[in-house]
């Protein structure tokens, strides 16, 4: 029929997002989507118009379908049990042979990020939902009296923020994560009162 997609979209957008992820947005090129996909570079023109917006249709893609399991331990009633959960649910993701190294939302950061175009927006917004969910769960923490009556929530949300983007460098980098969680055991200890 004229005008109906003759392809699995999502099988197209899954397989242009890893190359994304595995490769980055600046070295994947047209033809590299092409054998991922399976489309032509037509098709991927008539569908997307352009490289830039099949990256942010992945990017939206990436940003709905992981992380949600990780976010969904924050509701653990014991804090450290909330935090914990939450880096172990992404360590479980960054082991996974079949995924690339790394984070798709951390590269694109790192390589659009400050720049005025959907993709920053869309890795801006993902950081702010963050945050802002971090710094709830320390404010009840408090409220629960697991953590410090005079923490700061605010700045320990902005802590926790930045260990996930670090971790998912040490896994771009390293490919090893026993660092990171080396460094998520010492965060707990540092802004956990002290066990009598």
């Amino acid at each position: 029929m004229s005008g109906r997609k003759q392809f699995n979209e999502d099988y197209a957008l899954n397989a242009a997002m890893k190359v994304f992820w595995h490769q980055g947005y600046e070295a994947t090129s047209l033809s590299d989507l092409e054998t991922a996909t399976g489309l032509n570079k037509s098709s991927i023109y008539n569908t997307y118009q352009s490289k830039e917006i099949l990256f942010n249709r992945c990017l939206e893609r990436f940003i709905e379908e992981y992380g949600k399991e990780a976010i969904a331990k924050l509701d653990h009633p014991d804090f450290n049990a909330a935090i914990t959960g939450f880096f172990d649910q992404l360590f479980k993701a960054y082991d996974n042979p079949d995924l690339p190294t790394g984070c798709l939302a951390t590269m694109a950061t790192m390589e659009v990020g400050g720049t005025d175009n959907r993709a920053s927006d869309l890795v801006i917004e993902l950081m702010e939902r963050m945050r802002t969910r971090f710094e709830q769960r320390c404010k009840q923490a408090v409220n629960d009296g697991q953590l410090s009556a005079n923490s700061d929530c605010a700045a320990l949300a902005a802590m926790i923020l930045s260990m996930t983007r670090g971790i998912a460098v040490l896994n771009r980098g390293y490919g090893d994560m026993d660092i990171a969680r080396q460094a998520i055991k010492g965060m707990l200890h540092a802004i956990l009162p002290p066990t009598p």
